[in-house]
Protein backbone atom coordinates (compact mmCIF):
# COMPACT_ATOMS: atom_id res chain seq x y z
CA UNK A 1 0.00 0.00 0.00
CA UNK A 2 1.52 3.52 -1.12
CA UNK A 3 1.49 5.96 1.60
CA UNK A 4 0.77 9.55 0.79
CA UNK A 5 2.99 12.28 1.57
CA UNK A 6 0.52 15.01 3.27
CA UNK A 7 1.47 16.38 6.20
CA UNK A 8 -0.17 15.64 9.27
CA UNK A 9 -2.34 18.67 10.30
CA UNK A 10 -0.65 19.53 13.76
CA UNK A 11 1.96 17.81 15.41
CA UNK A 12 1.19 16.24 18.66
CA UNK A 13 2.23 18.20 21.78
CA UNK A 14 5.82 17.34 23.04
CA UNK A 15 4.77 16.26 26.42
CA UNK A 16 3.05 13.23 24.34
CA UNK A 17 6.36 12.68 22.13
CA UNK A 18 8.18 12.61 25.57
CA UNK A 19 5.73 9.67 26.88
CA UNK A 20 5.70 7.86 24.01
CA UNK A 21 9.66 7.99 23.87
CA UNK A 22 9.63 6.72 27.55
CA UNK A 23 7.01 4.05 26.49
CA UNK A 24 9.76 2.85 23.83
CA UNK A 25 12.29 2.83 26.31
CA UNK A 26 9.90 0.37 27.99
CA UNK A 27 10.36 -1.14 24.63
CA UNK A 28 6.33 -1.29 24.36
CA UNK A 29 5.27 -2.61 20.87
CA UNK A 30 2.68 -0.20 20.84
CA UNK A 31 4.50 2.90 21.47
CA UNK A 32 6.26 2.19 17.71
CA UNK A 33 2.25 1.86 16.63
CA UNK A 34 1.54 5.35 17.88
CA UNK A 35 5.12 6.65 16.85
CA UNK A 36 4.51 4.91 13.47
CA UNK A 37 0.66 6.88 13.24
CA UNK A 38 2.51 10.00 14.22
CA UNK A 39 5.23 10.32 11.88
CA UNK A 40 4.90 7.89 8.93
CA UNK A 41 3.32 10.51 6.62
CA UNK A 42 5.90 13.43 7.53
CA UNK A 43 8.72 10.79 6.99
CA UNK A 44 6.97 9.39 4.05
CA UNK A 45 6.92 13.11 2.40
CA UNK A 46 10.50 13.65 3.40
CA UNK A 47 11.95 11.00 1.56
CA UNK A 48 9.36 11.08 -1.61
CA UNK A 49 11.05 15.36 -1.41
CA UNK A 50 14.83 13.26 -0.94
CA UNK A 51 14.34 10.93 -3.50
CA UNK A 52 11.59 11.49 -6.19
CA UNK A 53 10.26 8.00 -5.69
CA UNK A 54 7.20 6.68 -4.14
CA UNK A 55 8.40 3.22 -3.77
CA UNK A 56 11.80 4.29 -2.85
CA UNK A 57 10.10 6.77 -0.12
CA UNK A 58 7.73 3.38 0.96
CA UNK A 59 10.83 1.23 1.31
CA UNK A 60 12.63 3.98 3.74
CA UNK A 61 9.73 4.67 5.81
CA UNK A 62 9.14 0.65 6.47
CA UNK A 63 13.33 0.50 6.91
CA UNK A 64 13.25 3.35 9.61
CA UNK A 65 10.73 2.71 11.83
CA UNK A 66 12.23 -1.07 11.89
CA UNK A 67 15.53 0.23 12.65
CA UNK A 68 13.90 2.23 15.25
CA UNK A 69 12.41 -1.16 16.84
CA UNK A 70 15.65 -2.37 16.61
CA UNK A 71 17.80 0.68 18.79
CA UNK A 72 14.96 0.08 21.20
CA UNK A 73 15.76 -3.18 21.45
CA UNK A 74 19.20 -3.18 21.44
CA UNK A 75 20.65 -0.48 23.80
CA UNK A 76 18.36 2.24 25.73
CA UNK A 77 18.94 5.64 23.32
CA UNK A 78 17.94 7.58 26.79
CA UNK A 79 15.90 10.53 27.11
CA UNK A 80 14.32 12.42 24.28
CA UNK A 81 16.90 15.35 23.36
CA UNK A 82 14.13 17.65 21.08
CA UNK A 83 10.53 18.80 22.07
CA UNK A 84 9.75 15.86 18.75
CA UNK A 85 10.63 12.66 17.57
CA UNK A 86 10.33 13.95 14.30
CA UNK A 87 14.00 15.56 14.13
CA UNK A 88 15.65 11.78 15.32
CA UNK A 89 13.14 9.66 12.99
CA UNK A 90 14.37 12.02 9.83
CA UNK A 91 18.05 11.16 10.91
CA UNK A 92 17.09 7.85 11.01
CA UNK A 93 15.39 7.55 7.56
CA UNK A 94 18.09 9.70 5.86
CA UNK A 95 20.88 6.87 6.86
CA UNK A 96 18.15 4.24 5.62
CA UNK A 97 18.13 6.50 2.45
CA UNK A 98 21.64 6.95 2.51
CA UNK A 99 22.02 3.07 2.71
CA UNK A 100 19.94 1.99 -0.42
CA UNK A 101 22.07 4.81 -2.38
CA UNK A 102 24.86 2.60 -1.44
CA UNK A 103 22.84 -0.82 -1.85
CA UNK A 104 22.29 0.68 -5.62
CA UNK A 105 25.73 1.28 -5.88
CA UNK A 106 27.24 -1.92 -4.68
CA UNK A 107 25.17 -3.45 -7.37
CA UNK A 108 25.86 -1.37 -10.28
CA UNK A 109 29.79 -1.93 -9.21
CA UNK A 110 29.26 -5.81 -8.54
CA UNK A 111 27.18 -5.94 -12.38
CA UNK A 112 30.38 -4.07 -13.55
CA UNK A 113 32.71 -6.64 -11.71
CA UNK A 114 31.20 -9.75 -14.26
CA UNK A 115 33.10 -10.86 -17.36
CA UNK A 116 31.70 -10.34 -20.37
CA UNK A 117 29.58 -13.04 -21.96
CA UNK A 118 32.03 -14.71 -24.63
CA UNK A 119 30.83 -13.95 -28.30
CA UNK A 120 29.55 -16.86 -30.31
CA UNK A 121 29.37 -16.34 -34.19
CA UNK A 122 25.86 -15.82 -35.42
CA UNK A 123 25.17 -18.47 -37.66
CA UNK A 124 21.87 -18.21 -40.37
CA UNK A 125 20.21 -20.94 -39.05
CA UNK A 126 20.01 -19.39 -35.12
CA UNK A 127 18.67 -16.27 -36.56
CA UNK A 128 14.91 -17.57 -36.26
CA UNK A 129 15.64 -18.90 -33.24
CA UNK A 130 17.42 -15.83 -31.70
CA UNK A 131 14.67 -13.62 -32.93
CA UNK A 132 12.20 -15.74 -30.97
CA UNK A 133 14.32 -15.29 -27.95
CA UNK A 134 14.75 -11.26 -28.33
CA UNK A 135 11.19 -11.28 -28.55
CA UNK A 136 10.28 -13.48 -25.25
CA UNK A 137 12.80 -11.28 -23.69
CA UNK A 138 11.06 -8.01 -24.53
CA UNK A 139 7.95 -9.46 -23.25
CA UNK A 140 9.51 -10.40 -20.20
CA UNK A 141 11.18 -7.08 -19.63
CA UNK A 142 8.08 -5.22 -20.43
CA UNK A 143 6.21 -7.44 -17.83
CA UNK A 144 8.90 -7.04 -15.43
CA UNK A 145 8.67 -2.95 -15.91
CA UNK A 146 5.54 -3.02 -14.23
CA UNK A 147 6.86 -4.33 -11.02
CA UNK A 148 7.62 -2.16 -7.76
CA UNK A 149 12.00 -2.01 -8.75
CA UNK A 150 12.77 -3.50 -5.33
CA UNK A 151 11.23 -6.70 -6.60
CA UNK A 152 12.44 -6.14 -10.52
CA UNK A 153 15.80 -5.99 -9.28
CA UNK A 154 15.42 -8.74 -7.00
CA UNK A 155 13.71 -11.26 -9.87
CA UNK A 156 16.36 -9.94 -11.92
CA UNK A 157 19.60 -10.67 -9.83
CA UNK A 158 18.17 -13.98 -8.65
CA UNK A 159 16.83 -15.29 -12.22
CA UNK A 160 19.00 -13.80 -15.08
CA UNK A 161 21.90 -13.24 -13.31
CA UNK A 162 21.19 -16.52 -10.98
CA UNK A 163 22.83 -15.05 -8.25
CA UNK A 164 21.60 -17.62 -4.62
CA UNK A 165 19.27 -15.87 -2.27
CA UNK A 166 22.34 -14.59 0.03
CA UNK A 167 24.34 -13.33 -2.80
CA UNK A 168 21.26 -11.31 -3.74
CA UNK A 169 20.80 -10.31 -0.22
CA UNK A 170 24.56 -9.42 -0.06
CA UNK A 171 24.34 -7.04 -3.30
CA UNK A 172 20.98 -5.52 -2.26
CA UNK A 173 21.41 -4.91 1.06
CA UNK A 174 18.65 -6.56 2.15
CA UNK A 175 17.93 -9.90 4.38
CA UNK A 176 17.70 -13.14 2.91
CA UNK A 177 14.15 -13.40 4.04
CA UNK A 178 13.14 -9.80 2.10
CA UNK A 179 14.81 -11.15 -1.03
CA UNK A 180 12.18 -14.57 -0.77
CA UNK A 181 9.53 -11.96 0.26
CA UNK A 182 10.02 -9.87 -2.71
CA UNK A 183 10.35 -12.89 -5.39
CA UNK A 184 7.09 -15.00 -3.91
CA UNK A 185 5.08 -11.51 -5.16
CA UNK A 186 6.49 -10.71 -7.65
CA UNK A 187 6.26 -14.52 -8.99
CA UNK A 188 2.46 -14.23 -7.94
CA UNK A 189 1.98 -10.95 -10.20
CA UNK A 190 4.64 -12.06 -13.25
CA UNK A 191 1.94 -14.71 -15.09
CA UNK A 192 -0.94 -11.98 -15.40
CA UNK A 193 1.43 -9.30 -16.38
CA UNK A 194 3.61 -11.76 -19.32
CA UNK A 195 -0.12 -11.90 -20.51
CA UNK A 196 -0.90 -8.30 -21.07
CA UNK A 197 2.31 -8.08 -22.65
CA UNK A 198 2.01 -10.55 -24.94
Amino acid sequence: MTMTSSRPEKPPPAQDDVLLWDALRRQEPEALGELFTRYAAAVHAYAVRHTGSYATADDAVQAAFVTVWRIFKRDDPGALQHDSALPWLLAITRNELRNATRARRRLAQFLLRQPTPLHHPDHAESVAARLDSEKRIRDVRRALSALPGHERDTVELVYWAELSIADAATVLGVAEGTVKARLHRARRRLPALLEDHR
